[in-house]
């Protein structure tokens, strides 16, 4: 799959970043990077072996998005 390329890519270029120290960063930046990461492997893993409950959820908070209030 290409998110696994541009994942590697991503990593790659952030270790790249942290050795030559291009930029400053600090922790904040370490854990949204991080957390980034792990929040779209989470949604490949959801969408991969759980395709019919993301479809469920998905589809009834378009349902209730919808609805009108009164």
């Amino acid at each position: 799959m290409k998110i696994f390329i541009y994942l590697i890519i991503a990593i790659i270029i952030y270790f790249y970043i942290i050795k030559n120290n291009i930029y400053i960063l600090t922790n904040y930046h370490h854990l949204y990077f991080w957390g980034i990461i792990f929040i779209i492997l989470l949604l490949m893993y959801l969408t991969k072996y759980h395709k019919y409950h993301v479809y469920k959820f998905l589809k009834n908070v378009n349902e209730v998005h919808h609805k009108p209030y009164y």
